[in-house]
């Protein structure tokens, strides 16, 4: 998953990229290694779970590196195809956006972060795991769209992670984060990644389950795209 995430962003035009890992994954270390063959340079970020868990610390612990605009993955999110990656950077530069959010259609909203857009794809509101009643209120045309990534920051974003304060589950999530921003008024929008495009958070057995069904009937097309690794 994380070489086909990082085929796309090199495809994109993105040259430098930083993997945030936490204890117990040199597994990726090894398996990526300087990043070369990828066509990118590839450095690594240690995150200090006692300093915090959760997506925002996640970024946080790239912040010395970073600089200007930054494009962010998540490592367990499988795309395919990502092509739309390039058409998201353009969106968000074009709109001066500080923070543009990759959003892809749902039906079942309350295992996500959903966003509301209105009509010119300004977000209005992110609410993580919405209850029942809060997802009346965060239908954008008639469908639910969850926080599925990619995002686009621009450094400001840092600043708002340092007031994110623990979420019920004792991690500190990037939504909140991105709900700061939208109280303080900054510029946030979101991307409507195509339903052509496959995607799953693959954090639970069904969803793994799902994407490993659609890679063994799209073996050929997959096969031609990524070259197995070392």
């Amino acid at each position: 998953m994380i070489e086909y995430n990082l085929r796309y962003l090199e495809a994109a035009g993105v040259s430098r990229v930083f993997i945030v890992l936490s204890d117990g994954k040199e597994q990726i270390l090894r398996y990526v290694k300087d990043g070369r063959r990828f066509g990118l340079d590839v450095a690594y970020v240690f995150q200090d779970m006692k300093r915090g868990a959760g997506t925002a610390k996640a970024i946080e612990a790239a912040k010395p590196w970073l600089s200007g605009e930054f494009i962010v993955v998540y490592g367990d999110a499988f795309f395919h195809p990502g092509d739309f990656i390039a058409e998201m950077l353009q969106f968000h530069q074009q709109r001066g956006s500080r923070a543009t959010v990759g959003l892809y259609e749902v039906k079942e909203p309350s295992k996500f972060g959903v966003a509301k857009l209105d009509e010119s794809m300004r977000m209005l509101e992110m609410v993580e795991q919405p209850s029942t009643e809060e997802q009346k209120q965060l239908k954008t045309g008639g469908a639910f769209l969850a926080n599925s990534g990619p995002l686009v920051f621009n450094e400001a974003v840092f600043g708002y992670i340092a007031g994110t304060g623990l979420s019920p589950d004792n991690e500190y999530w990037i939504t909140d984060t991105i709900r700061l921003m939208l109280k303080d008024g900054q510029p946030v929008y979101g991307f409507r990644i195509a339903p052509s495009v496959f995607w799953r958070d693959v954090g639970t057995p069904q969803s793994r389950l799902e994407a490993d069904q659609y890679a063994l009937r799209n073996l050929k097309r997959l096969a031609a795209e990524a070259q197995p690794g070392d």
